[in-house]
Parts: C-alpha cells; structure tokens; sequence
C-alpha cells in the first residue's frame, strides 16, 4: 500500500498552483499583446514562420525605400533635363538669326552674349546638385563638381563614367541617376565624331563672334536635342519600372502582412474564455493547497 505524506501533498499543491498561474500570466499577456505566440517554445514552427515574414516584410520594405530614393534623384535628373532641353529651342532660333545676311557684325555679338549665358545656365543644370548635396551627374564620384570651364572653348568632366542603380526588389535594380559624361559630353555630330554639348554651342559662339557663323554646328545642336529627349526618355522609363514595383511591392507586403497576422494574432473570444477557465482552476488550486495545509496528523486521530 502507497502511502502519501504529507509533504508530498504540499508540493503536489505547490507545482499545481504555479502551473495554474502560469497560464492565467499567459492568458493575459496574450491578450494585452494581442499575440497568440509570446515566445518560440509556444510554437516553434509558427515563431520560426513569423521570424520568415517579419524578415521578408522588413526586406521590401527596404526596396520600397530605395525606390522612392531612386525616384526622387530620377524626378531631380528629370527636371534639370527638361531645363536643358526647354534652353534648346532658343539657341537653334539664335543660331538660325545669326546665319542671316541681314545681320550686321555687332548683331552677331550680341547673339554670341546671349549664347555664352545660355551656355552657362546649360554647366548650371549639368552641375545641379540633389538635397544631400551630391552631383547628379557626377557618377560615384558624386561630391566632386562634373562640370568646369578652365578656359574660354574648352570644358571638363571632372565626374567618373559610373552609373549608380538601387535594388527595388529580390531581383530587379534601376540605374537611379545617368552619369555627366554619356549625358552631356560623348555626343555624337554630324561628321561622325564626338563632342560635348557646351563645344557645340561654343562652336556657334565663336562663329558669331568672329562674324562668320558655322551651319554644321547647328546640325550637331540638333543631335544634340534628340540625345537629351534619349535620355529623359530612358529616365521616365525607369520611373514607370520604379511605380510598378511599387504596386507588386506593395500587394506582397499585405499578402505577407496577412499571413503573419493569421499565424501571430490571437482569437481574443477563444483567449477570454480560456483565460476564465485557468482562472478558475487557479482557485480551485489554491483551495485545495489550502485545504492541504490545514491538515495534520492530528486530523486522522
């Protein structure tokens, strides 16, 4: 015949109330926090799921940021185009003046002074800078200034060929910015050759100047202006790739969301009601330990 004493009683009584409290501490902590699982051992494979889709979430999220960066230096690149390409159509029209024989020596001088400050604010826009004070167009080289003038006619890249893309998701980047050199520096003209977009215009400064205006340089102009709306075009291509990444970017976000919510969040009637029933049952135990306590040897003469 067993026999039980009556320490054993007591720490039966003990265990039993700790294991009891324990789980109305759990009850509630779910549901002030909400979450059905407070620490991997509730679940490991469900915490070990979670601990996926928070990593996941957080990566998109980092695409998601990068492709706002991105659009906004795309948006930046973009408006100092578009003052480039609007400053275009003014120096073909004085150039067009200018090779007319109506105009006299000193017209032509005052054409070339327009042109030399058109030419300036062309290096201006080449030398924009974006809200951390970067170089657009400068390349990595992006705190270094692109764009110099060491002496009249002649103009220098001092940016370096790179191109900077961003990832926007697992396996897409976007080149966030184009590089000074390809966008304003190895254009193409009319012979075949190379030169940069401030030579051109140059070229029909000092034919100006010297009161004998250069038809070929107006032919280069003209290329010049279909590379720009080449490169904004390839700029707003990217702005569309960046808006639709962000929309698949966005629906894997709540589909992601949705799942973690249907692993980590409690049902708050099924907690409620559980946490009612331990509570119950922690009275019940400490009645019972109570009850326990009170006996003796005393009790059984």
């Amino acid at each position: 015949m067993n026999r039980i004493s009556t320490s054993m009683l007591f720490d039966r009584g003990i265990n039993s109330m700790l294991e009891r409290q324990s789980a109305v501490s759990k009850a509630q902590m779910q549901i002030s926090t909400g979450k059905r699982i407070l620490t991997p051992k509730d679940d490991p494979p469900g915490a070990a799921y979670i601990l996926d889709l928070r990593t996941t979430i957080t990566q998109v999220q980092q695409y998601q940021d990068n492709g706002v960066r991105a659009q906004a230096r795309l948006e930046l690149q973009e408006a100092a185009l578009k003052g480039v390409d609007d400053l275009m159509p003014r120096i073909m029209e004085l150039a067009i003046q200018g090779q007319s024989d109506t105009y006299s020596a000193a017209a032509r001088q005052a054409i070339a002074q327009e042109l030399r400050q058109i030419n300036d604010e062309l290096m201006a826009l080449a030398n924009t800078r974006d809200s951390d004070g970067e170089y657009i167009f400068a390349g990595y080289d992006a705190d270094t200034i692109p764009f110099s003038n060491p002496a009249d006619g002649v103009f220098a890249y001092g940016g370096d060929m790179g191109s900077r893309t961003l990832r926007i998701s697992a396996t897409r980047q976007v080149q966030d910015r184009e590089n000074g050199f390809d966008v304003f520096m190895n254009l193409e003209t009319a012979a075949g050759g190379r030169r940069n977009i401030f030579e051109t215009v140059h070229g029909i400064i000092a034919g100006m100047e010297a009161d004998a205006p250069n038809s070929a340089f107006m032919d280069d102009l003209q290329l010049a202006q279909e590379h720009i709306v080449s490169v904004r075009a390839r700029g707003g291509a990217r702005l569309n790739t960046i808006d639709e990444q962000r929309n698949i970017n966005e629906d894997f976000t709540l589909t992601m969301q949705k799942a973690l919510s249907e692993t980590e969040d409690l049902d708050i009637v099924e907690a409620i009601s559980r946490f009612e029933q331990d509570l119950i049952a922690l009275q019940a135990a400490q009645q019972t330990f109570n009850m326990v306590q009170g006996l003796s040897l005393f009790n059984y003469l």
